[in-house]
C-alpha cells in the first residue's frame, strides 16, 4: 500500500511540476518529460501487463492538463512501457547500458509521436531544424538524468518496501 501512495504521490508531483511548474521557469522550459521517469522506471521493475492501467492513467492526466493534442502522452506512454517490456525478455534490465540509451530512445520515441501530430495537423511548415536539435538535446539529457533518477527511485522504492514489511500503513 506504501508503494501505490508513493508511486500515486510522486506521480501527480511530476504532472504538476511538467506542466506548472517548468515551463514558468527558463532553463527548464525546454526540459524533457519527467514523468518518462516513472514510466521507465515502473516497466523495469515491474513486469505485469495490469501495469498499462496505471500507465493510462498517468498519460491521461498529462493529457489532460498539458495542452498537447489528447492522446498523445497516453499513447507514447504506452508504447513505452510495451516496449521496454519486450526489450527485458532480451537485455538484462540490470546492464548497465540497457537504462541509458532506453532513456535516450524513449524521448526520442516520445518526441516521434509529438512531430507526426505536429505534421499530420500543419503539414511540413511545422518543423524547422531547430526542432530537431531540441529533441536531440532532450535525448543527451535523458541519457544522463533517467538512469541516475531511477537509481533515486529504486532506493525509495526499497524503503517503501521495508515500510511495507513493518506494516506501517
Amino acid at each position: 500500500m506504501i508503494k501505490f501512495i508513493f508511486y500515486f504521490i510522486l506521480s501527480l508531483s511530476l504532472i504538476v511540476i511538467q506542466t506548472s511548474v517548468f515551463p514558468s521557469l527558463s532553463f527548464f522550459s525546454h526540459s524533457f518529460d519527467m514523468l518518462l521517469i516513472i514510466i521507465l522506471f515502473l516497466s523495469l521493475m515491474f513486469s505485469s501487463y495490469a501495469l498499462i492501467l496505471a500507465v493510462f492513467l498517468i498519460g491521461w492526466c498529462m493529457d489532460s492538463l498539458s495542452g498537447a493534442p489528447l492522446g498523445l502522452y497516453t499513447i507514447a506512454y504506452i508504447w513505452i512501457f510495451i516496449m521496454v517490456q519486450v526489450l527485458k525478455k532480451f537485455v538484462h534490465r540490470g546492464n548497465i547500458i540497457f537504462l541509458p540509451f532506453i532513456s535516450a530512445f524513449s524521448v526520442m520515441m516520445e518526441n516521434g509521436f509529438l512531430f507526426f501530430s505536429f505534421f499530420i495537423r500543419y503539414g511540413r511548415e511545422a518543423f524547422s531544424f531547430q526542432e530537431l536539435l531540441v529533441a536531440l538535446e532532450h535525448s543527451i539529457w535523458a541519457f544522463f538524468l533517467i538512469p541516475t533518477c531511477c537509481v533515486v527511485l529504486y532506493g525509495a522504492h526499497n524503503i517503501c518496501d521495508r515500510l511495507d514489511s513493518k506494516g506501517v500503513i
